[in-house]
């Protein structure tokens, strides 16, 4: 199997974990670890004023949602219920006193617009260093999160245990729905 294939096999990967991120960040009020990186510590992820949701169906109509807080708006919930999947959102990341904001493409989870922390450097070559620096922590806690998602989506406990609660949360249902 070629490299093409390959992606096209795991490409409801990128809209599934943006989904789950959407569900966690309601679930958890926000609040995310990484595992096995203590060092880096706890940090909270929000859905901003930008979601786009679609089917996985070729060519099917998508939904994209402005202003506010369309993440908890109904009618992006509805869209959920009739089967569709967050292809792209604005979040923010919170880590003690920095932040990030960016946008997120489930397909091949792309970050675009992205707006990192205050640069406190003042020479230019620190600068850069600096914001590479930030940078890297961004694409350390996404890939982080990514591989949280993985390890329970190809694990017994994603039918056992987390469908169902994002099917209740879908449906409203559940706790925090």
């Amino acid at each position: 199997m070629d490299l093409l294939d390959q992606m096209h096999r795991t490409a409801f990967l990128g809209p599934e974990f943006l989904t789950w991120l959407w569900y966690r960040s309601t679930a958890q009020d926000g609040e995310f670890k990484l595992d096995g990186d203590a060092e880096f510590g706890p940090f909270e992820l929000w859905f901003e004023d930008k979601l786009a949701v679609g089917s996985p169906a070729i060519n099917a109509q998508e939904n994209l949602f402005k202003g506010g807080q369309p993440a908890d708006s109904l009618e992006a919930r509805t869209a959920l219920r009739l089967g569709k999947l967050a292809n792209e959102a604005k979040l923010r990341i919170v880590r003690g006193a920095q932040e990030w904001s960016f946008t997120l493409k489930a397909s091949g989870l792309s970050i675009a617009s992205a707006r990192i922390p205050a640069v406190l450097s003042k020479e230019d070559d620190d600068r850069f260093y600096e914001r590479m620096f930030l940078l890297e922590q961004l694409d350390r806690m996404i890939k982080g999160l990514y591989g949280q998602f993985l390890k329970l989506r190809l694990a017994p406990a994603w039918d056992a245990d987390e469908l169902p609660a994002i099917q209740r949360w879908i449906a409203g249902t559940s706790a925090e729905g």
